[in-house]
């Protein structure tokens, strides 16, 4: 497989990105905001891209290429894709009987649990790990991601004195 080839998924979950986002934040889709949305969080995918790189190179033995094993973790996107749409369609609908702040801590204990599963099942059979070696990937890998992920929101919002305060 080829560096292009893997960087197809991606590239459309970045679009799913840049399509969801707006339809959240403002209830419509037009071209302007999807540009401005991917360029704004293309470094989120480039982060989990980095993860799933490092993720493949930690397994010397690993049972397939480098691109190969990012495009295959990338098919595990899923558990995300589907909270993206539903998230930004809860968004756009305008009902606030549950505060977002709260909807979003509740809502993505599904694709967390399910993203890890999936982590830990692609370690097992792509990257050929034990079982150990598997939840100890998968446990730095949502590590990383999510320390990143929260800095970001931290920093964004002012910093942790901010969020925690």
């Amino acid at each position: 497989m080829t560096w292009w080839r893997a960087l197809e998924r991606p590239a459309v979950v970045l679009l799913l990105i840049g399509t969801v986002l707006p339809i959240a934040a403002t209830g419509r889709v037009t071209a302007g905001l999807v540009v401005t949305a991917v360029i704004s969080w293309a470094f989120a995918v480039a982060v989990q891209i980095a993860a799933a790189i490092l993720l493949a190179v930690s397994v010397p033995t690993r049972r397939v290429s480098i691109p190969a094993a990012l495009n295959l973790l990338f098919a595990g996107h899923l558990p995300w894709s589907l909270w993206l749409l539903c998230f930004s369609m809860w968004a756009a609908s305008g009902m606030t009987f549950i505060p977002a702040d709260v909807a979003v801590v509740i809502s993505v204990i599904v694709p967390v649990t399910w993203t890890m599963v999936i982590v830990a099942a692609f370690c097992r059979t792509v990257l050929g790990t034990t079982r150990r070696g598997a939840g100890v990937r998968t446990v730095a890998h949502q590590a990383m991601i999510w320390s990143i992920a929260l800095t970001y929101v931290a920093w964004a919002a002012g910093g942790w004195f901010r969020l925690v305060g």
